[in-house]
């Protein structure tokens, strides 16, 4: 059944008669499980870290984790959205999705994009759970069917990351990279105007002021500028977060004690673009800068951490139902300075990972696709390729993969 019809007969289904017409609900939803096969080696050995940013890793986290297989169904999801018309231009919108665990029986709702909001003239205000304006906007690099997203061959994975392998201390969020979900937020998008459109995004802190948090304000603000013609895309996004990161709690700076009486002003902008050379073939490319850093610390204290990180794609039709798809992505090591200048390292945090599919597509909703990437991590870098993975640093991981996406 088409998404219209689909549409038309649950809006008429929930609706009464007289608001039918102006109102309508949308079952939507993609499932894309996969039987993959892991495996890793190059796990940095006791003593071998390089930078003075992270500690050496123990004897226990020196072993590579033997090849194995599972079943996974990535960030198969399901949704529910809706509009009400209102009067003239204005509308309310609202959607309801998740992610389905349907390989493991689990789950939890409203764990992705949820939101209501209005949308009229003069753009669209939204609240609830949703995607930074930098992750919208940007990161264009890797569709991979539309399997790619929670999957192994992900650039965000290594595009946004930092490689320290630790998480962020503000209680909101987990990680301390720029491809997320802010929860709690507010966002705005105008209209449409000569092809550009503009967003802004916050997230406060809703646990500010908390006796056991002292000083802490864990707020993101994220902000994007798009422009969309026939075969061309491109953007710019910038994203900061506030009292996030507080690495002096978490990560062995070069000789310093750790603090907690630290303010953190993480920032990142990425330039983002896509051509389609013909119909059938398209080219893509992310660029980002990004900065961790920190203040209020003792001399030897992390200060900040500058790296910068790419990434390239080429995705092709090859006639009929066949296409495949190849991309790079790299983050360099970076720089880094500690409270009162002394020495600080940032050998050993770069990363690469290059990741290739192909695809049968046996009607526009449902294909056939087999994936595989290898990841590279310096001897001081964690760089997690996958939900189930969880390597120990310096660990390099090559992942294989077939499996079916179905969007209905």
């Amino acid at each position: 059944m088409k998404k219209s019809a689909l549409a038309l007969a649950v809006g008429a289904a929930f609706a009464g008669p007289a608001m039918a017409q102006d109102t309508t609900v949308q079952i939507y939803g993609k499932v894309y499980p996969q039987l993959g096969w892991y495996k890793s080696s190059g796990a940095t050995e006791v003593g071998g870290v390089t930078s003075n940013l992270v500690p050496q890793p123990t004897a226990a986290q020196v072993n590579n984790d033997k090849s194995r297989a599972s079943v996974d169904v990535a960030n198969s999801y399901l949704g529910f959205r809706g509009e009400e018309k209102l009067g003239g231009s204005l509308s309310t919108i609202w959607q309801i999705e998740q992610s389905l665990e349907f390989d493991t029986g689990t789950g939890v709702w409203a764990t992705r994009n949820s939101f209501l909001g209005l949308r009229g003239g003069f753009g669209t205000v939204k609240l609830g759970n949703m995607d930074t304006i930098y992750k919208e906007y940007g990161a264009v690099v890797g569709n991979f069917f539309g399997a790619s997203s929670g999957n192994f061959v992900s650039s965000s994975n290594v595009l946004s990351a930092n490689g320290l392998g630790v998480e962020g201390a503000g209680g909101k969020f987990d990680d301390t990279g720029f491809h997320i979900r802010a929860p709690n937020s507010i966002q705005y998008q105008t209209p449409e105007f000569g092809r550009f459109q503009a967003g802004v995004q916050y997230s406060p802190d809703e646990a500010k002021g908390d006796p056991t948090r002292p000083g802490l304000d864990t707020n993101l603000w994220s902000f994007g500028l798009k422009y969309e013609a026939g075969p061309i895309y491109a953007s710019v996004q910038h994203e900061r977060h506030n009292d996030w990161f507080d690495a002096s709690t978490q990560i062995e700076e070069a000789g310093g004690a750790a603090t907690s009486n630290t303010e953190s002003r993480d920032r990142a902008t990425r330039f983002s673009g896509s051509y389609a050379v013909t119909k059938q073939h398209k080219i893509s490319a992310d660029f980002a800068i990004m900065e961790w850093k920190e203040s209020g610390g003792v001399a030897g204290d992390f200060a900040n951490l500058k790296k910068r990180s790419f990434a390239v794609g080429w995705q092709a039709e090859w006639g009929g139902p066949w296409k495949s798809e190849i991309t790079y992505v790299r983050n360099n090591k970076g720089t880094c300075a500690v409270q009162g200048g002394g020495d600080c390292s940032t050998d050993g945090l770069e990363g690469h990972l290059i990741s290739a599919g192909v695809g049968y597509s046996f009607s526009k909703r449902t294909t056939l696709y087999g994936l595989a990437s290898k990841l590279t991590s310096g001897k001081s870098a964690i760089y997690d390729q996958a939900a189930n993975f969880d390597p120990n640093r310096g660990e390099d991981t090559t992942a294989f993969a077939i499996g079916v996406v179905h969007s209905f």
